[in-house]
């Protein structure tokens, strides 16, 4: 049992190198393998550090963090199955290409594969869902082993930032004793760990991401000459909300219309003069007579594939439109009928194509076509039609998420849930130009860690944050009420409480199955009382069953000093037979401009 401070030392090497390389949050849970990266990181004045039991939680709440920062979170956490229930939290940063930094503390390699206690393989325990693995190895006093560990924190910082973003995994081990003690004068090793923190890691210089010219060229050219096109948007990270201008400024020198998702940051804010935005496209494309008569000449597809179901029918019928996606990772063509994948940042190559298409017509705006003002006048029917279902007292999915969007402040951000939330967001909430930005976790699009996720990103923000999701979703992440009770600013959590997994009513099994085992096998109510768990945790609780009591709910949560949740009261399975009935209503109300049998 060695006797020496260099565990410490070793732990302070390497989160000062992860601080210099641009690591400002920790969330690290309690535990004891991890002791000397605990007091390493609580004593490093650089970090910012939250304390969370629950490592599942903790793992979403970072990636809530990273998501508002654009910088990895790092997390800790001891030896044993701990860092396994990050794994969920890891699975959407890398489908999302969102920066995190696990460390997990480890047994030494005289411990493995002998039974001893929370003992593990944690080497590659991640698999390929991160960017890359490392081994911090035992603290080691030679001076080649001290020089790598911040060479190691540089490289894991670099390797979340990109060139494709997301986690990255490092496994510390240690050896007892973990905590400080007692030595008889300087050790050997001190000189050295003071000059590399003095010095710091070598600094990564990432390089800019542009779009190809011929690229640009390409899709300026047929944009030039194309009357029937359209700009599609799907998810993007909050930080493209700072390149929402340049979208909508491509939308005006095209002038094609504007199908924009509420995850894509172009739904909400920005200057929408001259952009004709279609807000109820989904409903719009589920018909089939409008899908035949308006096939696109050029689509410019901008981020992740949509969730839309009705734009994904329009390109399945269309497979030969040229298609051009811009986005800055992934492979985002689950349609594999793409005509070019554009690798770039969109709004640099919005900008680039935008002058070109100026500079070969002159800086007059086209004039809007007759394509475009059939589809505008279109959508302004389905809007009413919408507009019209969510009117009244009752409360209704509709009505819940047009009420909480209503009632955020210009500049928050709208944290929405998975499953329905998201889809009612598109289907009830029309594009308008108060600032929003919506927070999303549709990289893996699982309803999991949605409570954890939106406080850590509150806990990173100084903008307001409101947080919808569903009753199961709730449940999935009760121990996310605990984070909210330490938030002292205003937070809106509303619960969409409509008797279980309501999405499962929009499909085929909700009406080829009888009711009851229904029921039981997909939607699964819980009769759980979420004001006893609401005050478990310390939490602000509100029910509203009628539209009036989420109004009067929504007004004293905005005024409050921190955390509320309300719960709002929908009638289950009337969701789905709401929207497809307004589907149907919608093809009817447009029968005379886009019969059955027309096509363009």
């Amino acid at each position: 049992m060695s006797r020496s401070n260099l565990h410490l030392a070793w732990a302070r090497l390497f989160l000062r190198a992860a601080a210099a390389a641009g690591v400002t949050d920790v969330v690290l849970s309690p535990g004891s393998r991890s002791t000397p990266l605990t007091i390493a990181a609580a004593t490093t004045s650089e970090l910012r550090v939250q304390v969370i039991v629950d490592e599942r939680s903790a793992g979403f709440f970072a990636l809530g963090q990273a998501r508002v920062t654009g910088r990895p979170t790092l997390l800790i956490c001891t030896s044993g199955t701990a860092g396994a229930h990050w794994l969920p939290a890891f699975i959407e940063a890398s489908q999302s290409f969102i920066p995190l930094i696990a460390v997990t503390a480890d047994r030494p390699w005289e411990l493995q594969d002998c039974a001893a206690p929370q003992t593990i393989d944690q080497l590659k325990m991640f698999g390929d869902h991160v960017r890359h693995f490392a081994e911090l190895g035992i603290p080691d006093p030679s001076p080649s082993a001290l020089r790598g560990v911040p060479r190691i924190a540089a490289q894991a910082v670099a390797r979340a930032l990109g060139p494709v973003p997301g986690p990255v995994h490092i496994n510390a081990r240690f050896r007892k004793p973990l905590e400080p003690v007692a030595v008889d004068g300087p050790e050997t090793w001190e000189p050295l760990v003071s000059a590399l923190l003095a010095r710091g890691p070598t600094r990564v210089v990432a390089p800019a991401m542009r779009a190809d010219e011929d690229a640009i060229v390409a899709i300026a050219t047929l944009a030039s000459t194309a009357e029937r096109g359209l700009i599609v948007c799907g998810p993007a990270p909050l930080a493209s909300a700072a390149g929402r201008d340049a979208i909508l400024d491509l939308a005006r020198a095209t002038g094609f219309p504007l199908l924009a998702e509420g995850p894509s940051q172009l739904r909400f804010g920005g200057d929408r003069r001259g952009v004709v935005t279609l807000s109820a496209f989904d409903a719009l494309l589920r018909g089939l007579p409008i899908r035949a008569a308006q096939a696109p000449e050029l689509v410019i597809e901008i981020g992740a594939p949509p969730t839309s179901a009705g734009y994904a029918r329009l390109l399945a019928e269309h497979p030969a439109a040229p298609r051009f996606v811009i986005a800055p990772h992934g492979w985002n063509d689950p349609a594999g009928t793409a005509t070019a994948l554009v690798v770039a940042d969109p709004a640099e190559a919005a900008g680039r194509i935008s002058a070109r298409i100026r500079a070969a017509r002159g800086s007059s705006s086209p004039p809007v076509t007759a394509w475009a003002e059939q589809l505008a006048a279109a959508d302004r029917r389905a809007v009413a039609l919408f507009d019209h279902a969510t009117s009244g007292e009752a409360l209704s999915e509709g009505s819940i998420v047009r009420a909480l969007v209503a009632s955020c402040p210009a500049g928050a951000i709208l944290a929405i849930g998975n499953s329905t939330p998201v889809r009612d967001l598109d289907a009830y909430c029309p594009a308008n130009e108060r600032d929003l930005r919506v927070l999303h976790q549709r990289g893996a699009s699982g309803i999991d860690g949605l409570v954890s996720g939106a406080a850590g990103a509150r806990s990173a923000s100084t903008a307001p944050v409101a947080l919808l999701l569903g009753d199961l979703s709730l449940l999935h992440d009760l121990t996310g009420l605990a984070l909210l009770r330490r938030l002292d600013a205003p937070f809106v959590a509303v619960v969409v409480q409509n008797g279980g997994g309501r999405i499962f009513d929009h499909l085929p099994i909700a009406e080829s199955w009888d009711p009851g085992p229904f029921e039981h096998y997909f939607a699964t109510p819980e009769p759980v009382r979420f004001n006893h768990a609401a005050a478990a945790f310390g939490v602000t609780y509100a029910r509203a069953e009628t539209s009036a009591e989420l109004a009067a709910a929504l007004t004293a949560a905005w005024s409050a000093a921190g955390s509320t949740l309300i719960e709002a009261v929908a009638p289950p399975r009337v969701g789905a037979r709401t929207i497809a009935a307004l589907w149907t209503e919608v093809r009817a109300e447009l029968a005379d401009r886009f019969p059955e049998g027309a096509s363009s």
